[in-house]
């Protein structure tokens, strides 16, 4: 048996014991930093399974209100409440104005002024037209529409 430092044996079984928590400690370490040093993403809290419920509890606003394109996009909104919710916005009103989601610009008049939200809904409907699912909505909407927030 081999002696450690202080002159006591110590057994194979505790050095390999060691040596795999030591090697568990270093994958956790590879793992957060891979995690850290990646680009934000943004999470979206999805529609919730279970109860198909919307976190945006608030109705939309009807699109009579409205004209144009405007009026199109809170049709869209009204059609397609669980798509919209599960999406971020990319204007940054969740944090420059508190907004929960995507649908919740059409809770309001901010979507009748903002042509990120616009943009984002027209977009999200087209892929919604193609078939594709509410992931893969999600991703592609991230992917076109993402830009490091900036503070004005």
């Amino acid at each position: 048996m081999a002696k450690n430092k202080s002159g006591k044996n110590t057994s194979n079984k505790t050095k390999k014991r060691i040596s795999t928590i030591a090697m568990a400690v270093f994958v956790c370490i590879v793992v957060a930093g891979v995690y850290v040093g990646t680009k934000p993403s943004v999470k979206v809290q999805p529609v919730a399974p279970a109860t198909g419920m919307l976190i945006e509890t608030r109705p939309i606003l009807t699109d009579a209100v409205f004209t144009g394109k405007v009026a199109e996009a809170y049709r869209i909104a009204a059609e397609i409440p669980k798509v919209l919710d599960s999406l971020f916005c990319y204007c940054y009103c969740k944090k420059n104005h508190n907004h929960k989601t995507l649908l919740t610009c059409y809770t309001n008049k901010h979507g009748s002024k903002c042509d990120i939200c616009l943009n984002e809904v027209f977009y999200a409907y087209d892929l919604y037209n193609q078939g594709k699912t509410l992931d893969e909505i999600v991703i592609a909407v991230d992917k076109k529409f993402y830009r490091p927030y900036r503070r004005a």
